[in-house]
């Protein structure tokens, strides 16, 4: 019995066809072969030259930032690891797709289907934030400059559907070096590997010196907000439910926050709200709760990574603002509230979804 495709036997016998017709043969080929290949090359790509890791989908985020607090991990070191084994991992599909067909149809499937459930996630969570305007947010699925989300999902169900509907033909001078070339495929997946993580990080604009950089009046603000921020890291992830228990000034995101720090920070009671300032969310949660007089001071600090064409007039006319510097990657889902007494953390809310923890906050002491 011969090990190539029956179906090409089909044109040896005048009037039967056994098999598909040849041009489906070659857009199978051409599908999974060389198409959803130079799509995922593209894409990986895209997100190598960038290196952010705030530009990956927020579902994919979450799932990190979990795995990673589970692993007792540095949360941006694990991040960045993370962002780099994922394009890794997309160059090795793009080498076995291309180089090995006999497993180019099913590893061109399973890459698509993976995408596809999370963009359904990124459209959904888009959704919950914003209705069907949230939902034509960027996934970063191709940097910072890609097409939204609703188009990279239906660009890859495209893609799935075509792969799933052509098969990729086998030749009978594949089968007698196949063995030569899944060799070679392994080898050129591995290098694509070792690019995604040879390719050195990129570096950071220092971000202008805040107007007090020099440290603030020690008369108004002592011990560590006395002193000036340290120089930033690229970008800033965390998970704010460790600060719980902890110094808020001992936080080295905290700690950047642009001086002069507010006077009596350490003291007493006061809530601190993390908001970005095109962030309907965020605006919803500052105008109910601390759009009146405040019975707590409230620290609003502004994460400056957004378009100001977008921002949204300040609803709390009585916070007191503040703002991160400029220039890292802040890979923050906002708004966020905490609540800190005496200069501890003593509660962290990161979903205001969730009424029980935003409560538990808002009346924490």
């Amino acid at each position: 019995m011969s090990l190539v495709d029956s179906s090409s036997h089909g044109d040896m016998i005048p009037g039967v066809h056994l098999g598909p017709p040849h041009w489906s043969k070659t857009v199978g080929s051409l599908v999974s072969r060389v198409v959803v290949p130079a799509w995922v090359f593209a894409g990986a790509t895209f997100k190598l030259f960038e290196r952010d890791p705030l530009l990956l989908p927020p579902p994919v985020i979450s799932v990190v930032r979990e795995l990673g607090s589970a692993l007792g991990a540095d949360l941006p070191t694990f991040l960045m690891f993370s962002m780099r084994a994922m394009v890794g991992v997309e160059f090795a599909a793009v080498a076995v797709m291309v180089l090995f067909p006999r497993l180019s149809r099913i590893v061109a499937a399973a890459i698509l289907s993976l995408f596809l459930v999370i963009l359904a996630a990124v459209l959904w969570q888009g959704y919950q934030k914003g209705g069907m305007q949230g939902m034509l947010s960027d996934c970063g699925c191709f940097g910072s400059k890609g097409p939204p989300a609703p188009v990279i999902f239906l660009i890859d169900a495209g893609l799935l559907a075509a792969v799933l509907a052509f098969r990729v033909p086998l030749s009978a001078h594949w089968i007698k070096i196949q063995n030569r070339m899944a060799a070679i495929t392994a080898a050129v997946a591995l290098a694509g590997i070792a690019v995604a993580f040879a390719v050195p990080p990129r570096g950071m604009a220092t971000p202008p010196a805040s107007a007090d950089s020099g440290g603030s009046d020690p008369a108004a603000v002592a011990g560590p907000w006395s002193m000036p921020a340290p120089p930033p890291e690229p970008f800033y992830f965390d998970k704010f439910e460790n600060w719980v228990g902890k110094p808020f000034a001992g936080q080295p995101l905290a700690r950047q926050i642009v001086r002069p720090v507010p006077a009596g920070i350490d003291q007493g009671r006061w809530h601190v709200v993390l908001y970005r300032a095109d962030c309907e969310v965020c605006h919803e949660l500052l105008e109910t709760y601390f759009s009146g007089e405040l019975e707590t001071p409230v620290l609003a600090i502004e994460i400056p990574d957004t378009d100001p064409a977008g921002a949204m007039e300040m609803p709390c006319v009585h916070c007191t603002l503040a703002s991160f510097p400029k220039g890292p990657s802040y890979v923050i889902t906002t708004p966020v509230l905490l609540t800190m007494v005496d200069g501890t953390v003593v509660c962290a809310c990161e979903d205001v979804n969730d009424e029980a923890k935003l409560a538990e906050c808002l009346d924490a002491r």
